[in-house]
C-alpha cells in the first residue's frame, strides 16, 4: 500500500479500511476502564452502553492510550504513513506513536512516517484526516503533504459545549469548583482547545439555546466564513441539528457534517455534549 492514514480513537471519523487502491485507513483504539469493565474504543454502537455504565458506576474510571506495538502494527503495511493523535497535552498517545515510529523505521528506513500532534480531539481531528485523505489521493509527495497539513492545521479549531463535566473534573482536566457549579445549576460549559492543546473554558451559559448562540458568536469572532464544519454529538443529534440550523441561517453556504463522538470523546464530552471542528477563513 502506498499511503495509510492512521488515527487514534480520539478522532470521531470512521471510514472503510481501504479508501482506494493506494490509500488505507485505520483507527487505533484507546482503552476506557470503568470500575472493573474494560471498553475497547472500536465500536460506535457501544456508546449508549458506555454512557449508561459510566453514569451508574460508583467506581473510578480512566482512559489509556494505545501501546507502541499497536501503532507499529498499523504502520507496517504502507510506504507513506500519516498518523494523527490526540493532543499531547491531554494524552500519551502521541509519545506512544513516536516510539512506534522509531521501532518501525529501525526495521525499514525506507518508510515515510509523520506523527501529527493534533493539539486537539474529535471533530477537529476529523477535519485534518479528511484533508490528509484529499492530499494522499492527489499527486503530492510526502513532504509536501506534511507541509500542507501543517498549514491547514493553522486554519482549523475546536469549540465544545458540555452539559456535564464529571469526568473532566475526576481526571484533573477541569477545576472542581467549576465542575460543581455546572452540576448544581444546570450550566452549559463552552470551551475551546488552546494553542498548546489544553482545554480552556470561555463561557458558562444557563440553558442550551443560549449556549448554542454563544457557540455561533464564537465562530464569528474566530473568523469563520462558510468553511467546513463537523459537529460531533454524544447521543444528542437533536441539539447538533439545532446548531446546524443556526449556522446555516447566518452562513447559507456553510458545509456542515454531523457525526457521533467516539468512545473516548464521549467519555469526556459526556451525554449531550457537542464538539465543533471548523475551518477559519
Amino acid at each position: 500500500m502506498k499511503w495509510k492514514i492512521v488515527t487514534d480513537s480520539g478522532a470521531n471519523i470512521r471510514l472503510n479500511s481501504q479508501i482506494n487502491e493506494e490509500v488505507g485507513f485505520e483507527v487505533v483504539p484507546l482503552l476506557i476502564n470503568i470500575g472493573t469493565e474494560l471498553f475497547i474504543d472500536n465500536d460506535l454502537e457501544k456508546i449508549p452502553y458506555l454512557m449508561d455504565t459510566m453514569e451508574s458506576s460508583k467506581l473510578g474510571s480512566s482512559s489509556a492510550c494505545p501501546a507502541p506495538d499497536t501503532y507499529a502494527k498499523a504502520f507496517a503495511d504502507a510506504d507513506n504513513i500519516i498518523c494523527f493523535t490526540l493532543s499531547s497535552g491531554l494524552s500519551g498517545s502521541y509519545n506512544s506513536a513516536m516510539l512506534a515510529k522509531e521501532t518501525v523505521l529501525e526495521q525499514d528506513p525506507t518508510k515515510n512516517i509523520f506523527i501529527f500532534d493534533s493539539l486537539s480531539a474529535g471533530s477537529e481531528v476529523d477535519l485534518l484526516i479528511n484533508k490528509a485523505i484529499e492530499l494522499a489521493t492527489s499527486d503530492v509527495d510526502f513532504d509536501n503533504v506534511v507541509n500542507l497539513l501543517k498549514a491547514y492545521h493553522e486554519k482549523t479549531a475546536l469549540l465544545f459545549m458540555l452539559e456535564s463535566v464529571d469526568n473532566l473534573v475526576k481526571n484533573g482536566r477541569l477545576n472542581k469548583l467549576v465542575g460543581s457549579m455546572i452540576g448544581l445549576l444546570g450550566i452549559r460549559l463552552i470551551g475551546e482547545r488552546s494553542e498548546v492543546g489544553q482545554i480552556e473554558v470561555i463561557h458558562k451559559s444557563k440553558g442550551s439555546k443560549r449556549a448554542l448562540k454563544l457557540l455561533l458568536e464564537e465562530l464569528k469572532q474566530k473568523g469563520y466564513d462558510n468553511g467546513k464544519i463537523i459537529v460531533s454529538h454524544c447521543l444528542n443529534e437533536t441539539i447538533a441539528e439545532e446548531f446546524k440550523t443556526l449556522v446555516l441561517a447566518q452562513y447559507p453556504q456553510a458545509d456542515i457534517e454531523i457525526n457521533q463522538t467516539s468512545g473516548l470523546c464521549s467519555y469526556y464530552a459526556q451525554r449531550g455534549g457537542l464538539m465543533i471542528g471548523y475551518q477559519k477563513a
